[in-house]
């Protein structure tokens, strides 16, 4: 009797298992979709690599040259000449554009993300006035450099622009971006009008990721508006700093192209960025060996001072929200 009825279960686990199915986990994405997801992931690597790396490559190759374009001149590999070159007196201009770099820097960084903060505050609710003050700020960016180049040269035309007829009304002349005590404080000044808006959409991301039943319990436990922005607000905010902080900074680093519309970087505005491109575009013998190893500085000085900020900011996230 023992012996049939094992025989038995073995009959019956054997007849379950032949028609056991195989199941196979379920897939999130179709066979076409992936196909999309990763060739638009490569195209996207081939792009940056053909538009970035390889120029950046490019670049150090020539920044060992004496490459200047001009047709019939020939190009020699000089070491580096042009690095030595940056630090004597037969070619001036790197320790004012240092300086000016980081007046311009500091300056938008710091100016930027603290008008961004207080405009956030006032711009992240969903009425419609906060509404059209979301477009009203962020529509600088989107006009281009040029034209809120051209815009503000206008706004500043020392004979005729409608700043100087304020001015002058108060007795105050000024050659505004034409003058040495006015044109970097003024090219600041544009840079931050500009760009606020991206910063101001982030921080009002980051105020939106907040939780409001920790302001109503906050106010509850009568804890005022002071302790609330210091202890609710700052700490859960510490990403979108961390963002808004990074890309100002990493930005007006590299900027020159609206330098270049508002004063071509004269008057004390030629920053590195600036500096780089009058040497090798700015001038008949188009020094493009030199001009390169001037961005290679650049982009060595942009590495050096945001990677410590970026690790620092990040310890300072982790720190506030635990």
């Amino acid at each position: 009797m023992t012996t049939e009825a094992t025989v038995g279960r073995r009959r019956t686990w054997v007849r379950t298992r032949k028609n056991r199915v195989r199941t196979q986990p379920a897939r999130l994405l179709s066979r076409g979709s992936r196909i999309a997801m990763w060739g638009g992931l490569w195209l996207a690597v081939a792009a940056y690599v053909l538009f970035g790396i390889v120029p950046m490559i490019g670049n150090i190759i020539i920044s060992f040259t004496d490459y200047t374009e001009l047709q019939g001149v020939a190009v020699h590999n000089v070491g580096f000449y042009n690095y030595a070159q940056m630090f004597s007196t037969q070619a001036p201009g790197l320790e004012q554009g240092l300086v000016a770099s980081v007046i311009f820097v500091v300056g938008v960084t710091l100016g930027q993300n603290l008008l961004a903060l207080l405009l956030a505050h006032k711009l992240v609710g969903a009425g419609r006035l906060a509404a059209v003050g979301r477009v009203l700020v962020f529509l600088p960016i989107a006009l281009g450099v040029t034209i809120v180049g051209l815009l503000w040269t206008l706004i500043f035309n020392p004979g005729t622009g409608p700043m100087a007829s304020l001015f002058g009304a108060f007795g105050v002349h000024s050659a505004f971006f034409g003058g040495d005590t006015a044109a970097m404080p003024l090219v600041i000044f544009v840079q931050i009008w500009m760009n606020t808006g991206f910063s101001t959409l982030v921080f009002i991301g980051g105020l939106r990721s907040i939780d409001p039943a920790l302001y109503e319990a906050a106010a509850v436990d009568g804890i005022g508006g002071w302790q609330r922005l210091r202890r609710i607000t700052y700490p859960l905010l510490a990403p979108s700093v961390t963002a808004n902080v990074m890309l100002a900074l990493v930005g007006s680093f590299t900027m020159y192209n609206l330098i270049y519309v508002l004063t071509a970087g004269k008057f004390g505005t030629q920053t590195l960025g600036m500096l780089s491109f009058n040497v090798a575009f700015g001038s008949y013998e188009a020094d493009l060996g030199y001009g390169a190893a001037v961005s290679v500085l650049l982009f060595l000085l942009t590495l050096i001072v945001a990677l410590p900020l970026l690790i620092m900011l990040r310890r300072r996230e982790r720190k506030l929200l635990t």
